[in-house]
């Protein structure tokens, strides 16, 4: 799978840099901006995975961009994270009205920023629309997994827990971090509600299910290496 290019614009030096230390030690391309003019050019001569902007800039705001992005044909889907040091109810509801996909209030730890592109560059069309192992087939954008050509049946969650799984690109997945990417943000439910659905899952994926692999204390982890093994066994 590609590497994701992000566009990360914020005047703040010392941020900036935070910022695309983690994203490059997690394997992102970055691409750096300290004005709203600056992102505005990258964004017409790159190809962009995800933006992340900074709200209060020079020349150009991060929602002013958000704007000209959901208003541009060839990039109107681009994920968005939003960051501002304005973190009341109010200021989210404009960054959203804008076309955020996603807001972060300021202080934010590093962590959370990089749990938060994962979340939506899965979500998004990045990467590629289908995967393969074998005879384990996965078609993204229309929710369809085949093992020997067959269908099976996957509810949307377990299809989601799956998909999300795939895509970290060999990441460790959290049990909350999948609760609020497949669950929604308002759940109720308990990081016991990921592991039954796990389970279901690796029922319905035999053998691939080996490559679901457990990482006690943290979460979820696809196996590339065990499931291509397994696909070279078929």
């Amino acid at each position: 799978m590609k590497k994701a290019d992000i566009l990360v614009l914020e005047d703040d030096p010392d941020i900036l840099e935070l910022l695309k230390y983690n994203l490059l030690e997690e394997g992102f391309s970055v691409y750096p901006a300290v004005d709203g003019l600056e992102a505005w050019s990258i964004l017409q001569d790159e190809l962009i995975d995800l933006a992340i902007l900074d709200v209060m800039v020079p020349q150009l705001t991060g929602t002013e961009i958000c704007k000209r992005i959901r208003k541009t044909e060839r990039i109107k889907d681009l994920p968005i994270l939003l960051l501002s040091a304005k973190d009341e109810e109010s200021d989210k509801l404009v960054g959203f009205m804008v076309g955020a996909d996603d807001y972060l209030g300021k202080p934010f730890a590093p962590k959370e920023v990089l749990a938060r592109v994962w979340a939506l560059l899965r979500r998004s069309k990045w990467g590629k629309d289908s995967y393969t192992r074998g005879n384990l087939e996965i078609f993204f954008n229309r929710h369809l997994v085949k093992l020997d050509g067959t269908r099976l049946k996957l509810t949307p969650r377990e299809f989601n827990v799956l998909k999300a799984l795939v895509l970290s690109n060999g990441k460790t997945i959290t049990r909350e971090n999948l609760l609020t990417e497949v669950w929604g943000m308002d759940s109720n439910s308990s990081a016991r509600s990921v592991d039954i659905v796990i389970t279901r899952v690796r029922e319905k994926i035999k053998p691939y299910d080996k490559a679901i692999r457990t990482v006690t204390g943290f979460g979820y982890q696809w196996d590339e290496e065990l499931a291509t093994a397994q696909g070279s066994e078929e």
